[in-house]
């Protein structure tokens, strides 16, 4: 077992629950650190419709079907309530460990592996893999391992800082896979545009769109939209960003942003209309105090070179109807995303027609299976990801273990 992220571990259990002898080998010296990360340091495990195939993406989406529904979410719930840890549900259906700390996921999955009689080995980057009869493991320090079958589950280049980088995939490579080209996904976007960077540090509840033109299709999502120096992100944007950022590849994608969710233009008109009637003293500015965070609302007013000091009696029906359609569909462009340093997950990976997606195993190399990250298969925010690590894990194990 090479990698001892989510999806490693999941593999590892997997293979000695059905009986193998089993090895895993991580690079950094502890298991687990995107798991202690995410989430804000609390691991959205899964989400309850984690096991529905519109939300992954990569070249063949579908690969990830059979995996999924081998180890759906229910089975997942399962499997972590046998290892005593309950869940909470949160918006957006978003499920937490009760405990609200990561540390208890990685600390319940290395038990079980304890239990199980997994040997664990950190610090141990592999740097050769090769197979005659069997494969060969060569460390860097010098350990070495032999096997009869070897799950790949290293995971990609995204957040390098936690020691994350290409090794697994160069490792199947050099056993005849080839790989995509790698973007950084779930990542916040680059924007230059000055009306966005007066507003850096704000965050707001938004609807936005992505219009990326050339006859494609608009897709939109509604959560918290920050504001930043170079950019946007949030919960939204990092979300979207799983099917932005390919597009970027081909220009910039402009984006729509809703400032009054599920509210138009005329709802929003109205809406002014009635306030300024209320208080037709206060100017334009002032005006959004208590429904509006007013480092939105000066540098937007600039922006549009609409008369921020002017009182509201004085605003003309043309200036309140122009605003109440800036407020529904701020138009901003993208042009890239941040690095992979930003990234939560890598787009892209080991080409999935080089892989039986019912096993995990490698059509090239009999006895080589994947899982996780580094299979160019990736999920919407958070859980997603999560999800298809167990489910891949799962999979891959289990045929370890067969």
């Amino acid at each position: 077992m090479v990698g001892g992220g989510a999806a490693g571990i999941r593999a590892a259990i997997s293979a000695a629950e059905g009986g193998a002898a089993v090895s895993l080998l991580e690079g950094n010296d502890r298991l687990g650190r995107k798991i202690l990360i995410s989430g804000n340091g609390r691991c959205n495990l899964t989400y309850r419709d984690a096991d529905r195939i519109g939300h992954y993406h990569g070249g063949n989406p579908s690969f990830a079907g059979p995996a999924l529904a081998a180890h759906p979410v229910a089975d997942s719930l399962r499997f972590f309530r046998d290892l005593g840890i309950e869940t909470k549900e949160e918006k957006r259906a978003r499920l937490f460990p009760c405990s609200d700390q990561a540390q208890s996921i990685v600390d319940v999955l290395t038990d079980r592996m304890n239990q199980l009689g997994v040997e664990i080995a950190t610090s141990a980057k592999v740097s050769s893999l090769s197979r005659d009869r069997d494969f060969h493991i060569q460390c860097a320090d010098g350990r070495q391992w032999r096997s009869d079958r070897v799950i790949l589950a290293s995971g990609g280049v995204s957040l390098s800082k936690l020691g994350a980088d290409d090794s697994g995939i160069r490792l199947a490579e050099s056993l005849g896979h080839s790989a995509t080209g790698f973007l950084p996904g779930l990542v916040p976007l680059i924007c230059n545009d000055a009306c966005v960077h007066k507003m850096h540090g704000v965050k707001t509840w938004a609807e936005v769109t992505a219009r990326p033109g050339n006859g494609k299709r608009s897709f939109s999502d509604v959560d918290d939209l920050l504001l930043t120096k170079y950019g946007v992100s949030g919960f939204v944007i990092l979300n979207l960003s799983a099917r932005l950022v390919p597009l970027l590849e081909d220009g910039e994608v402009e984006l729509s942003i809703n400032l009054f969710p599920g509210k138009t233009a005329e709802h929003v008109s109205e809406l002014l209309k009635v306030r300024w009637e209320q208080n037709g003293h206060r100017s334009l500015e002032f005006s959004f105090a208590g429904l509006l965070s007013g480092k939105i609302v000066k540098p937007l007013l600039e922006r549009f070179e609409l008369p921020g000091e002017r009182q509201v009696s004085q605003i003309s029906k043309a200036e309140r109807w122009k605003l109440a359609q800036i407020l529904t569909s701020w138009s901003i462009v993208v042009s890239e995303p941040r690095s992979f340093d930003y990234a939560e997950v890598m787009i892209g990976g080991i080409r999935t027609e080089e892989i039986d997606s019912q096993t995990l195993e490698s059509y090239i190399v009999p006895g080589l299976y994947f899982a996780g990250e580094m299979v160019d298969i990736h999920g919407d925010l958070g859980g997603y990801n999560f999800q298809w690590a167990w489910s891949s894990g799962f999979v891959s194990g289990e045929r370890r273990g067969s």
